[in-house]
C-alpha cells in the first residue's frame, strides 16, 4: 500500500518558499452589491489559515472565487505562480485545489467507496489499474475513519460521517490546497473534537488548508494565523489571541455600546408606558432592571424542549424559549447558532423534530404556517422576500389577507398606521417594490407583516445590509409597534442595538440556549463573547461558571 503522504499531500512544506496562494486586490461584485472589496493576502505551503467573519462578510464568496465557482470582478488569484481567476473550476481542481462544503452532498445511493472513487478517477495524468485506484481510495477512507463503512450507502451515514466523507472526496483529488467551508457546522461536543482532530491530521501530512469556520474553538485549535472579513473587507489579521482582543473585531461581532444605538429619538413614555421611557436610550441610562417585566405564566409564546433537524443536521437542540405579552425578546448568537431556524420553527416553515410550541395557550406544534399566521404570528424574513414586480400597496394588501379573525382594526386603519410608521411608503405606494432601496424594501416587509395585525412579530435580521441612518429609523419604530399590543422577537446582527431595546435576551450557541437574562445581565456575562469569538471575557459579576455549562440559569418561561 502506498504511503499516506502520497495521497493527501507531499509532507510538511518549508515556509520560506514563495507563497502557494496569492490574492491581489480581489473584488467581486453582484450587480450593485460588492461582496468582496480589494482583498489581498497570501497562504504559504504547509500553512493552515483561518478565515472568520459575521454573516454576509464574504467568506463563502472568497472560497468560490479561489475554487473557480465564481469569477473575480477585479484583481487576480495565483496558485503556485499560475493565474487561476480565468480558469474553469474543473481545471483548478486538477491543479490541486479541493473544497469541502458546509452541507455534504454525496451520491446517496452509492457506497462510501464509490463516492471517493469518482474524484480519484477524475485526477489528470493518472492511469493506474483498477487495483491501484481502489487502494488509493481506501487509504483516504482509512485516514478519514470511514474504511469500515466503505460498503455502506452514503445516504445512511450520520452527520459526522457525512462530514468525514466530504473531506475524503476533497482529499481524493490529491490537493495541495484544501478549502474547508464550515465543516464543523451542525456538530456538537465530541463530534467537533473528532472533526478538528481529523483536520489536524490532514494538515500534518502536508496539505495546506484555508479554513472558513464559525465554530471559533475549531479555528483557535487549528490556525496560527487568522484573517477577519466584514462586509467584504479584510479588517484584521493576526494570531487567534490577537484577533480575539482586536477592538474592531469585537465591535463587528458584538457592537459598540456608544456607537450602535438608535440616534432617532425613541417613542414617548405614553406610547409604551412611563416605566420604559429610558429603556430605548443608551444601555447605561436604564432606570430599572427589566427583570420586573419578564412574562408571568402563561406567556404568549412558550417553546418547550424544541429540536429541529435538517436531514442529519440538528439545528436546534432541546431549546426552551418564551415571549410575554408586550415584550421585545432578542435572540443573539453567531451565524449558524440557530436563530433563523428558531423563527421558522415558531412560524411553521420548518417541521419540529421534538418538543412543543404553544401560542396563547394553544398547542400549535403541528399546525401549518398559514394557520399560525391567522392565529397572529407574523414573520418578517431575512432577505425581505417581497413580490418585486408588485407595487408597495399591493405587497401591503397581501399581508392583510392573514389578519386574525378577531382583528380590532379595519384594513384602512392598518394601512394608515403603516404609512404613519414609515411615511416614505405612502409616497412610494404605486412604485414596484423591486425598485425601492434596501431600506425602503425592509419597511415594506415590516409593513406587510403588520398589516395582518399580529400578536407576535418575528423580525429576522432587521438591519442586515442597511445604512446606519435607515437602521436608526427601523429601531425607532419598535416602541410604536409594541404600543399597538404586538410582542416582538428580534434577531439582529447588531448586538448592542438589540440589548438597547430588549426586555430579555437569549444567547444561542450551536442550537442551544447558553444564557438567558436581562440585557444588563447578558452584557456582564462571558457567554456573549464566548458565543461569538470563542473566548469568554472575565465576568463582571460574582458568577464565574462557564457559560456552556450554565444553560438556563435564568428561567426562560419567566417563572
Amino acid at each position: 500500500m502506498m504511503q499516506a503522504a502520497s495521497t493527501v499531500g507531499g509532507g510538511p512544506q518549508q515556509t520560506d518558499e514563495a507563497p502557494l496562494l496569492v490574492l491581489r486586490h480581489v473584488t467581486r461584485r453582484f450587480g450593485g452589491v460588492t461582496a468582496l472589496n480589494d482583498i489581498s493576502f497570501e497562504v504559504r505551503s504547509g500553512e493552515l489559515l483561518g478565515v472568520i467573519g459575521p454573516n454576509g462578510a464574504g467568506k463563502s464568496t472568497l472560497l468560490s472565487l479561489i475554487s473557480g465557482a465564481q469569477r473575480v470582478s477585479e484583481g487576480e488569484i495565483l496558485f503556485a505562480g499560475q493565474r487561476l481567476d480565468r480558469l474553469p473550476a474543473h481545471a483548478i481542481a486538477r491543479l490541486g485545489i479541493g473544497r469541502a462544503h458546509q452541507i455534504p452532498r454525496p451520491f446517496g445511493r452509492m457506497t462510501v467507496l464509490q463516492n471517493v472513487l469518482i474524484p480519484v478517477h477524475a485526477r489528470r495524468n493518472e492511469t493506474p489499474g483498477r487495483r491501484s485506484l481502489s487502494d488509493d481510495a481506501e487509504e483516504i477512507l482509512r485516514l478519514c475513519g470511514l474504511l469500515d463503512r466503505k460498503d455502506r450507502q452514503a445516504g445512511s451515514l450520520t452527520l459526522l460521517d457525512l462530514k468525514r466523507l466530504e473531506l475524503a472526496r476533497a482529499l481524493a483529488l490529491k490537493p495541495r490546497l484544501l478549502l474547508l467551508d464550515e465543516v464543523a457546522a451542525g456538530l456538537v461536543g465530541q463530534e467537533i473534537e473528532e472533526i478538528t482532530s481529523l483536520i489536524a491530521s490532514i494538515h500534518a501530512r502536508g496539505v495546506t488548508i484555508l479554513l472558513v469556520e464559525h465554530v471559533q474553538a475549531v479555528v483557535r485549535s487549528l490556525a496560527r494565523r487568522v484573517i477577519v472579513l466584514d462586509w467584504g473587507r479584510k479588517i484584521a489579521e493576526g494570531t487567534p489571541d490577537e484577533i480575539a482582543r482586536h477592538p474592531e473585531v469585537i465591535a463587528v461581532y458584538l457592537g459598540s455600546e456608544q456607537g450602535e444605538q438608535p440616534s432617532t429619538p425613541a417613542a414617548t413614555g405614553a406610547e409604551r408606558g412611563d416605566s420604559t421611557r429610558s429603556r430605548h436610550s443608551l444601555p447605561s441610562a436604564r432606570a430599572t432592571s427589566t427583570a420586573a417585566v419578564r412574562p408571568s405564566p402563561p406567556p404568549l409564546l412558550d417553546v418547550q424542549n424544541l429540536s429541529v433537524d435538517y436531514g442529519k443536521l440538528r439545528a436546534l437542540r432541546s431549546l426552551d424559549f418564551s415571549v410575554g405579552e408586550g415584550e421585545i425578546v432578542a435572540v443573539v448568537g453567531a451565524n449558524g447558532a440557530g436563530k433563523t431556524t428558531l423563527t421558522q420553527a415558531i412560524s411553521g416553515l420548518v417541521p419540529v423534530s421534538e418538543g412543543h410550541v404553544l401560542f396563547a395557550g394553544q398547542e400549535i406544534t403541528r399546525l401549518p404556517a398559514h394557520q399560525r399566521a391567522r392565529l397572529g404570528i407574523a414573520l418578517c424574513h431575512e432577505g425581505r422576500r417581497l413580490f418585486r414586480e408588485q407595487t408597495v400597496r399591493e405587497n401591503l394588501e397581501l399581508g392583510a389577507v392573514y389578519a386574525t379573525r378577531g382583528a380590532t382594526t379595519t384594513f384602512a386603519q392598518r394601512l394608515e398606521r403603516v404609512y404613519n410608521l414609515f411615511p416614505v411608503l405612502r409616497e412610494r405606494a404605486g412604485s414596484r417594490a423591486g425598485r425601492l432601496s434596501g431600506g425602503q424594501q425592509q419597511m415594506v416587509a415590516i409593513g406587510r407583516a403588520l398589516m395582518a395585525e399580529p400578536r407576535l412579530l418575528l423580525l429576522d435580521e432587521l438591519s442586515l445590509g442597511l445604512a446606519p441612518a435607515v437602521v436608526d429609523q427601523l429601531f425607532a419604530a419598535l416602541p410604536r409597534i409594541l404600543a399597538w399590543g404586538i410582542s416582538v422577537v428580534l434577531i439582529e446582527q447588531h448586538v448592542q442595538r438589540s440589548l438597547a431595546v430588549a426586555d430579555r435576551v437569549y444567547v444561542l450557541e450551536r442550537g442551544r440556549v447558553v444564557f438567558c437574562g436581562t440585557p444588563d445581565q447578558v452584557r456582564a456575562h462571558p457567554a456573549l463573547q464566548q458565543a461569538y469569538l470563542g473566548v469568554a471575557a472575565a465576568p463582571a459579576g460574582p458568577a464565574s461558571s462557564p457559560a456552556a455549562s450554565e444553560q438556563e440559569q435564568y428561567p426562560v418561561s419567566g417563572t
